[in-house]
């Protein structure tokens, strides 16, 4: 089994996480306009970068179908529970992924929080 094949999250948990980063992203869009609308310090803009992380996370872990929480935990949740995992090459994998998804979700957050800092104040 490939690294992208694990998973430990079914089609029900996906929703939860897809949901959770819809609404991130939602927040964090909706902060970074109104701070740019109404004119505020640029350095406030940074505040966007901890609800975009979140949209990050839980968009990733839901089209990844992994949780790094319980990735971290060595447990999967296929809808039916927590459960615990005794595969140490699953849990290795499902680790490794979930640095992945934790990475790019830190770097997208990065990116979009520069991206608000240097759009010009109106």
């Amino acid at each position: 089994m490939t690294a992208s094949d694990v998973m430990n999250i079914g089609p029900r948990e996906q929703s939860k996480r897809r949901v959770l980063g819809l609404v991130a992203l939602t927040i964090g869009v909706g902060v970074a306009f109104v701070l740019i609308i109404y004119d505020a310090p640029r350095w406030m803009r940074l505040i966007i970068f901890f609800p975009i992380w979140l949209a990050g996370l839980g968009l990733m872990q839901a089209r990844e179908r992994t949780c790094i929480a319980l990735a971290a935990r060595g447990t999967c949740n296929l809808d039916a529970g927590e459960t615990k995992l005794f595969d140490d090459d699953l849990i290795k994998q499902l680790r490794h992924k979930a640095r992945v998804i934790n990475r790019r979700s830190l770097i997208t957050a990065a990116v979009i929080t520069l991206l608000a800092l240097v759009f010009p104040q109106g």
